[in-house]
């Protein structure tokens, strides 16, 4: 079997708890929504920047191809500087358009037989056979190299003639029918395979690349790893082969069952290639089918959509055939989760317009028996009229969200749907602006409770407080309390902090209390 890519250019009581539960519900939902999107992997983010980038590395490197083909049509070049330029564009052309390699390649035999130079015809036929490879005419490949070896080859090309063939028939091999040319082509693969080693200088990056490649066929996987890493720490790899490398032991690590380490070794490979402007995608095609088989739907689809155009957009045949068969399969994936995905934004829709009326409903209700408590009148106009205002904006900016995705939904533009539910921004908003409502609301009412609270903790206590805030969560928990909230679940579940961080928050102030620990919350409560 050969190792993919290897020999490719290097987020009052009972109402109190009503509020809380309404909260929550509202918290939940939009959890649940989130999930149902697809977990983000972090290691992923730097190859969707690469994708999103893609586009503008392939323009850059065309007009680096424009400007030396400008050069090559000049009428001073002799047919000798000719055949030069054809062979850097041979190599330019690699994994970026098969068409355009196939023309210089053309020209370049041509070029070659003009001149009766059998050095040029040899390594022009050579170009030849790779182009016919990795059009999928493994036949004609053959008989264009065949052609080659019937005249002694000069040493200089023998490793490229060798890693030709040993390319070959490692494909043939992957797409025999029968047991018998199966076994056939895999002695052919292992005879060239020992052919490349013999002749290139032993130690060096595709020697013992290739040694790590007849390691893994024979099933000697960690061997062969062990010898790649051995390498790399002793000698160290150039920038031009980190993607053979990563390729090589994503490769492994499947056969290992590694599929972290296959992730993350396909990711590196992927990502050369993006760089490098390369749109004969192996890398990321692999990469989009474990994906997908993760159950990372989106990542998966995004990625075979990138492939696919690319294939398709530098002729690459045979990738585009490779792919074909699961890019399918993927689609109709996405397009399941993309309904489900609109179903749930529905409900998540009507669930929140429904949990902002019963938080109105709520709060007018609150309002109404706070009248009956033991505050002066000043407190409880101060205190229902904040409330009743952050339970308008609430409703408001709920109703606008529901509106605005709606909208897109109804336009067709799911993607800028997904973005917005897949970003914690629109909770992160409305929680920070809930904590400074809360601040700016208590606060009004009881404007000492800072330093009375500081008069009951040790001398020298200070409170930090974040940039642009007036509390901090030590202050808030004291504040619920002040209120008449005692219960550490109801305070985590009404200020959105872990159950743990309450427990701290608590045993942290009674621990700076002055004289009876027992007694410092209960001192709070009558601040």
């Amino acid at each position: 079997m050969r190792i993919c890519g290897f020999f490719r250019t290097f987020a009052a009581e009972k109402g109190k708890k009503m509020c809380i539960s309404i909260r929550h519900s509202v918290l939940f939902f939009a959890l649940l929504l989130l999930v149902a999107c697809g977990k983000q992997d972090s290691s992923l983010d730097e190859l969707d920047a690469l994708i999103k980038n893609h586009q503008a590395v392939q323009e850059q490197y065309q007009a680096r191809l424009d400007s030396i083909r400008a050069e090559y049509h000049s009428d001073q070049m002799t047919d000798e500087e000719r055949f030069g330029y054809c062979g850097q564009f041979f190599d330019m052309y690699r994994g970026f358009n098969l068409d355009s390699q196939y023309v210089y390649v053309q020209e370049r035999v041509e070029l070659a037989s003009r001149l009766a130079n059998r050095r040029y015809m040899q390594t022009a036929r050579m170009n030849k056979a790779e182009v016919l490879m990795r059009s999928g005419m493994y036949h004609e490949a053959v008989l264009c190299l065949d052609s080659v070896s019937a005249f002694p080859i000069e040493p200089a090309y023998q490793p490229y003639h060798y890693h030709l063939r040993r390319t070959l028939y490692g494909l043939m091999e992957d797409f025999s029918i029968t047991d018998s040319e199966k076994k056939r082509y895999h002695q052919l693969t292992q005879d060239y395979r020992d052919s490349i080693m013999r002749v290139e200088e032993k130690g060096s990056f595709i020697h013992e690349l290739v040694r790590a490649d007849a390691l893994y066929a024979d099933g000697l996987y960690d061997e062969a790893l062990a010898l790649l890493e051995n390498y790399e720490s002793t000698i160290g790899i150039e920038a031009n082969q980190v993607g053979l490398l990563a390729i090589t032991r994503a490769q492994i690590y499947r056969a290992l069952g590694n599929r972290a380490e296959e992730k993350l070794q396909l990711i590196i490979s992927a990502s050369v290639d993006l760089k490098g402007a390369v749109r004969e995608y192996i890398a990321l095609r692999e990469l989009a089918e474990l994906l997908y088989y993760e159950g990372d739907i989106e990542h998966a689809y995004h990625y075979m959509a990138c492939a696919i155009k690319d294939a398709n957009e530098s002729n690459m045949r045979s990738r585009s055939f490779e792919i074909s068969t699961i890019y399918p399969i993927v689609e109709q994936a996405h397009q399941r989760q993309e309904v489900i995905r609109a179903r749930m934004l529905y409900g998540l829709i009507i669930s929140i317009t429904m949990l902002a009326g019963l938080l109105s409903l709520f709060l007018i209700y609150s309002a109404r028996k706070r009248r009956q408590l033991e505050k002066s009148n000043q407190i409880k106009t101060v205190y229902i009229g904040h409330y009743m205002e952050m339970a308008s904006l609430l409703i408001e900016r709920f109703d606008n969200w529901r509106r605005t995705l709606n909208q897109s939904i109804k336009s067709g533009d799911t993607k800028r749907v997904q973005t917005e539910i897949a970003s914690q921004r629109f909770t992160q908003t409305q929680l920070n602006t809930f904590y400074q409502d809360f601040d700016e609301a208590f606060l009004a009412i009881f404007p000492d409770f800072v330093d009375k609270v500081k008069d009951l903790l040790v001398d020298g206590t200070e409170f930090r407080v974040k940039e642009g805030e007036k509390l901090n969560t030590d202050l808030r928990v004291l504040c619920c309390i002040r209120l008449g909230i005692t219960d550490s679940t109801q305070i985590a579940s009404f200020l959105r902090y872990s159950l743990s961080t309450i427990y701290n928050s608590r045993t942290r102030m009674r621990n700076l209390a002055k004289g009876n620990r027992d007694e410092f919350e209960q001192k709070v409560a009558t601040l």
